[in-house]
């Protein structure tokens, strides 16, 4: 039984041996291959397809970030285009293309920091005392009226209200967030 034991005890510490000289002969050759690629030079840039390809891909992005939209006028705004007074009728819009250039005084907010909306243009604007519409300024505003300046000409509007059957702003798909 004595011989058995020390039979085994000799494969148990011959495998452990030779797993041990295995693993550092692993470890050898990973620490050889890490010296070769820190010792190996990479040159970057060289692929001249690549660098123009990048070039142009960030000079894209550049351009898609720089851009700006500016729309004075709502593009949606079919009004500007159809305006046979026929098509104008069969939306429900009363209001002649005449009376879309003129300012009407929806309503006046009154308090410390006063405003005014005001209809122009098929649009309602919220304005506050020194905005500028149109080239009129706001220099004043009281429950019932609003005073513009332009120039050396006063303009004071008074509060009126809608045309009947006016195509308002909360009842179409164009409605704003000028409120």
């Amino acid at each position: 039984m004595n011989q058995r034991i020390n039979v085994l005890w000799g494969i148990l510490l011959t495998l452990l041996v030779a797993t041990m000289v295995w693993m550092g002969w692993q470890n050898y050759q990973i620490s050889e291959r890490i010296e070769v690629m820190r010792n190996k030079q990479i040159v970057l840039g060289t692929d001249e397809q690549l660098e123009e390809t990048v070039n142009t891909l960030e000079k894209d992005l550049n351009d898609r970030i720089a851009y700006q939209t500016n729309v004075s006028v709502d593009p949606l705004d079919l009004t500007r285009t159809i305006q046979t007074k026929q098509f104008l009728a069969s939306l429900g819009l009363r209001e002649t293309l005449e009376q879309r250039g003129r300012m009407r005084l929806s309503c006046t907010v009154v308090g410390d920091n006063p405003s005014a909306i005001v209809k122009f243009m098929g649009r309602s604007h919220v304005l506050r005392l020194g905005d500028e519409l149109n080239g009129f300024r706001v220099t004043g505003i009281s429950a019932a009226e609003l005073v513009l300046m332009k120039g050396g000409s006063r303009l004071v509007l008074v509060n009126e209200a809608a045309p009947e059957g006016e195509l308002s702003e909360r009842n179409t798909s164009l409605g704003g967030s000028n409120f």
